[in-house]
């Protein structure tokens, strides 16, 4: 019985000292609903308002050409719609990629500095946690961090490409 006892007592030592261990450690842990603060931001607002801005113009261009193509349908209207179309999808598709890859980049910062900043140890995605205290949940402080970013997409828009050269043929 006095085995049992102190195997019990030793137990009960063990486990406090590594209860202990952990809390001096000072693991600090935050949780962000990652597809929350993405949509409730001004950056991300900022991006798709520029993006249909962006879209505008060349969304006519194609439905100028779309109705060229529907009076008469030549070879000609045909090929200028397919070319506005898949104009307008190359522009958007890269524009669209290169904003996320941006937002996304600017993301991470944010994290990282507010990570830095309130000494956590870790930052994990809320989509990925099967449960935790809400008193653990950043999403609304990295809302206001992504707000407090300026970002000028049209000043980043990377350089048009240059037009191709005409090579003429010299007869002699």
């Amino acid at each position: 019985m006095k085995r049992i006892i102190t195997l019990f007592c030793v137990a009960l030592l063990g486990l406090m000292l590594l209860t202990g261990c952990t809390e001096s450690a000072g693991l600090k842990i935050g949780v962000v609903d990652e597809s929350a603060a993405f949509k409730d931001n001004k950056v991300t607002v900022a991006a798709m308002a520029y993006l249909q801005e962006l879209g505008v113009p060349l969304q006519a261009k194609a439905e100028e050409a779309y109705k060229a193509m529907q009076a008469e349908q030549t070879e000609d209207n045909v090929a200028a719609y397919k070319l506005a179309m898949g104009e307008l999808q190359k522009v958007m598709n890269g524009e669209q990629q290169r904003i996320v890859a941006l937002i996304d980049q600017k993301f991470n910062a944010v994290l990282d500095a507010y990570r830095a900043e309130k000494g956590l140890t870790l930052i994990l995605s809320k989509e990925s946690v099967i449960s935790f205290s809400e008193t653990i949940d950043i999403t609304n402080d990295i809302v206001v961090a992504m707000n407090a970013l300026e970002l000028d997409f049209k000043a980043l828009e990377p350089a048009a490409a240059p037009a191709p050269e005409v090579v003429k043929e010299e007869t002699e």
